[in-house]
């Protein structure tokens, strides 16, 4: 699985995704794909949680999680793991839980992230 992941960074590195906030005219993040760790749907924004300099940083976005991942929907390790969460799954380093679902810790972030049941079939394909 980290050889699958590793070779999907790879060929990721220089790829870099915006999040347009729908809001705020001019007030996009442009971020490395690579540095995304998750998004995190509050109320009418979205909380986008990524690597800037080795820190976790989190940046609130004036939009939806799904008009969100319609704009991230090309990336195919972008995934949606909970209805308030999207995880990129290049930085997963863990998943635990069980048929009731799942919880996944990612790369420099202490945050646990929740993975609903209806979700945990597509995240084993990712980790198979």
């Amino acid at each position: 699985m980290e050889e699958l992941l590793r070779n999907t960074t790879k060929e990721q590195e220089e790829v870099s995704i915006t999040i347009h906030d729908t809001n705020v005219r001019g007030n996009d993040l442009s971020i490395a794909i690579n540095d995304l760790l998750y998004m995190e749907a509050q109320k009418n924004n979205v909380s986008v949680c990524f690597l800037k300099e080795g820190n976790v940083v989190a940046v609130d976005i004036h939009t939806t999680l799904t008009h969100a991942l319609e704009e991230l929907k090309e990336f195919e390790n972008i995934f949606q793991c909970h209805r308030s969460f999207a995880v990129n799954v290049n930085n997963i380093t863990s998943a635990r839980g069980n048929s009731n679902g799942y919880q996944l810790t990612l790369g420099n972030c202490t945050n646990i992230i929740p993975v609903s049941r209806r979700f945990v079939p597509k995240l084993k394909s990712y980790l198979t």
